[in-house]
């Protein structure tokens, strides 16, 4: 796992882990970011989530960190490998995985690519 994998694990498991320690889906970046004393508003749709969470990363990207690491962290927050791999064996298409996450599609089948799950082209 990268850092920014790591950070966001850690995150999911202190904020969006039920008490069973499954994930409630779709993540609420903006609620995790507030918990974390990171001020936010609300979301409103896919677009807004993808945005809260790459504000998330910015804030809490390390000092030294590589080029991408705010977009890294908000792929691994909203969409866990784990989580996107159990997904994409059980036959989901994209619309239907982006609806689970709450993401904008293009964003699932650029986390696919980064999987090595799908190929990706723009």
């Amino acid at each position: 796992m990268t850092e920014a994998s790591n950070i966001a694990h850690g995150l999911l498991q202190r904020h969006a882990a039920t008490p069973d320690h499954q994930l409630a889906l779709p993540v609420d970046p903006a609620a995790i970011a507030r918990a974390e004393g990171v001020d936010m508003p609300p979301v409103q749709n896919a677009y807004g989530r993808w945005e809260a969470a790459i504000a998330l990363g910015r804030a809490l990207e390390p000092d030294g960190a590589e080029f991408g690491w705010p977009g890294d962290f908000a792929y691994a927050l909203l969409m866990p490998a784990e989580i996107i791999r159990v997904m994409f064996v059980s036959d989901l298409d994209v619309p239907e995985m982006a609806r689970g996450f709450g993401v904008p599609w293009c964003q699932v089948r650029r986390r696919l690519a980064m999987l090595g799950l799908e190929a990706y082209c723009e």
